[in-house]
């Protein structure tokens, strides 16, 4: 059986630099994926791209899929035939469903329980060549595209026009047609340093071909040449160079043969905001910014080119050329809009609108002031600071400046703030109010700073929820997944003491034209809860304890404290029987309801006694601790009296007062279990 190589390559227009690296795995992956779910085996998949092309190259893909031994079982012998020997219906309707016209040419099979017809059958397997096409189409359709493009007068659709497509076995075309352009053997060669198309011979010739042609194929390749020219050009000049990963990968998808260079701006522009500098070099132009050894940045920068120009001098001056009128721009709108104070500002947001049935920002900002002072009231921080950061928190968004640089919308507030002689914990906390940005990313420090940070979040939320746009499975147009993981971190780590129902109960009342019921928003902040912890290594029934508890979960740093003092007890040796236990009283109380007071006239075993008066200590031994830990340990101790009450006392006694009873004395077991976690709900392995 033969294995070649193969190679499908997919000609396009340029596509979208912060897509291409995924759809450089995906597309590798579904092709991998719907291979093996035809039986082609293959020993290594390599997946290539750049501005201008996807690929993969499959090594020692099987030509054939492998034979298939089918075998059929249909009726009964006795069932088949007729007293006269003739086929039944049922044999005839078997014999049909295997494509057989006569039915004595069907085989038999003896069993122990009988004799069976069966139907046998050599199934040769099809050939890549037949089935590639299909394969290549599915792969296609389920790469991650927000939105595809048609062109032409064709259905076809893709996340970019398709000009040409290569697909090789070995030295072989395959006759195939993808995205409407048929197979050939031509791929084309860099734009400007090779242009025009180029035969490839061989599947396995592919990545040495394009190279040939001034195409670095590989995307890792393609970063690690970048990476270590970034490296080399700081050096020369003896300084560091920031490398923003994500912006790597964006200038890797955006050249076919790197050329790293470096060039300088004006110092003039050093005196805006060294933020708005990076913005402008990273964000319009893709550089990387460099700093000196203690840390202050420089008027350098590094850029990529797509190509080895003879005369290196005039593309740097080029790109000088671009980056000034950019930053010229940028001093200009920061020094116009700080000649107007953030307060003054403010009415201004009465014409940006927030959410059309929630309001402008200026109502989201008014908002967010009381809820701000709410917050900071319950961490006795500086309620008046909250306040006026909150309201002032979303001015820089009708700045000239943040209009250019939307992604400085924050920080250029903190700027403007700091300009205007606004306390420092005002500046601050309207600097940090959208951190994190990301997971993982810096949270904001301070009282105030939490408080407008936790206040903005928890104000979009409660709104959002409240006309009815919950995040779906694919649409989070709010990023409320990302801002109530935000709220989540903020309180944690940070360690504040806040109640997040309260403050969810306070953010609806400030939404005075309307009726929101926060209970929706507030079991989705706890699911988010449960899945922050199980990104942790925390496994979910943990969780669910926690929220099955008597206790309020409203309050996070303490139930991360339960968390986690659980988490550690569920590995434990006594957790195990208390787990069981927990879970054979949770199932005998499952239906029960209204049950009497205690009667202690009514024990009959000295072990209803100890067990009645051991609870009573329980309760208070269990209020003189806040370890949760140790909390845990007080339960894990009354395990051999809870398994001697189980042995010597029938719960459902025939009696009816005796078994009110004593289902009353392990529902307050069970309450006090229940003041802690619901122990019921864990999983033993």
């Amino acid at each position: 059986m033969r294995n070649d190589d193969f190679l499908l390559e997919i000609g396009t227009e340029e596509l979208p630099p912060k897509s291409l690296k995924k759809l450089i795995t995906s597309f590798a992956d579904n092709v991998s994926s719907e291979l093996l779910k035809r039986q082609f085996s293959f020993s290594e998949v390599n997946a290539y791209g750049t501005p201008r092309r996807l690929a993969i190259v499959i090594s020692e893909l099987t030509e054939f899929q492998p034979e298939q031994n089918i075998e059929k079982r249909g009726p009964s012998v006795k069932a088949a035939y007729n007293s006269d020997g003739d086929p039944t219906k049922a044999l005839e309707g078997f014999a049909k469903s295997c494509g057989v016209t006569d039915a004595s040419l069907l085989e038999r099979l003896t069993t122990e329980k009988g004799e069976w017809v069966v139907f046998r059958e050599t199934k040769v397997g099809k050939s890549i060549a037949d089935e590639i096409e299909n394969i290549v189409a599915s792969a296609l359709g389920n790469l991650p595209i927000e939105r595809r493009m048609r062109w032409g007068k064709s259905r076809t659709e893709f996340v970019r026009p398709v000009h040409w497509v290569v697909a090789l076995y070995g030295q072989d075309i395959l006759d195939i047609d993808v995205l409407g352009q048929k197979a050939d053997r031509h791929t084309h060669g860099h734009r400007f340093m090779q242009p025009g198309t180029v035969a490839i011979n061989a599947a396995n010739r592919y990545v040495d071909i394009c190279r040939d042609a001034s195409v670095i194929a590989d995307f890792s390749e393609r970063r690690d040449i970048i990476k270590s020219g970034l490296e080399s050009e700081a050096n020369k000049f003896e300084v560091n160079v920031e490398v923003d990963e994500d912006l790597l990968d964006e200038v890797t998808s955006l050249v076919e043969w790197p050329v790293v260079l470096s060039g300088q701006f004006d110092e003039q522009f050093l005196n805006i905001p060294e933020e708005v500098l990076i913005s402008a070099m990273k964000e319009h132009q893709r550089y990387f910014h460099m700093r000196d050894n203690k840390g202050n940045l420089l008027p350098r920068f590094i850029t990529v080119a797509n190509i080895s120009s003879k005369d290196p001098a005039s593309v740097i001056a080029g790109n000088e050329r671009v980056i000034h009128p950019r930053l010229s721009d940028a001093s200009f709108f920061f020094n116009n809009d700080t000649k107007t104070s953030l307060e003054d500002s403010l009415p201004r947001l009465n014409q940006v609108v927030f959410q059309t049935m929630l309001g402008t920002y200026h109502d989201k900002a008014t908002r967010i002031s009381e809820l701000a002072r709410f917050i900071a009231q319950q961490l006795d921080g500086n309620t008046e600071s909250a306040a006026r950061a909150g309201l002032l928190c979303k001015v820089d968004l009708v700045s000239d400046l943040v209009g250019e640089f939307p992604d400085l919308q924050g920080t250029m507030g903190g700027h403007f703030a700091t300009t205007g002689k606004e306390e420092k914990d005002v500046c601050q906390a309207i600097a940090m109010q959208y951190f994190p940005t990301s997971s993982g990313a810096k949270l904001p420090l301070g009282d105030v700073p939490c408080s407008v940070a936790i206040a903005d979040k928890l104000d979009t939320l409660v709104g959002i929820f409240g006309i009815g746009q919950p995040p779906t499975g694919s649409k989070d147009p709010y990023a409320l997944r990302r801002q109530t993981l935000g709220v989540i971190r903020i309180i944690i780590e940070n360690e504040l003491t806040v109640d997040v129902k309260s403050c969810l109960t306070k953010a609806a009342a400030l939404y005075s034209q309307h009726h929101f019921d926060i209970e929706q928003v507030y079991q989705y902040m706890l699911d988010r809860l449960s899945n922050w912890y199980q990104d942790a290594g925390i496994d979910g029934d943990v969780v669910k304890a926690i929220r099955g508890s008597n206790q309020s979960v409203a309050n996070l740093v303490q139930t991360n404290h339960r968390v986690h003092a659980l988490n550690d007890f569920k590995t434990s040796d006594k957790a195990k029987n208390l787990i069981a236990a927990n879970k054979r009283v949770a199932n005998i109380l499952k239906d029960v309801d209204g049950l009497p007071n205690i009667d202690e006239q009514l024990f009959e075993q000295s072990v209803e006694s100890e067990l009645h008066n051991a609870l009573i200590q329980l309760s208070n031994e269990l209020q003189t601790t806040e370890d949760y830990s140790q909390k845990l340990i007080i339960l894990a101790d009354q395990q051999d009296l809870i398994d001697a009450y189980f042995n010597d006392v029938l719960v459902m006694a025939d009696q009816e007062d005796l078994k009110q009873n004593r289902l009353a004395t392990i529902s307050r077991m069970r309450n006090l279990f229940l003041e802690v976690a619901d122990l019921s709900l864990l999983q033993t392995t």
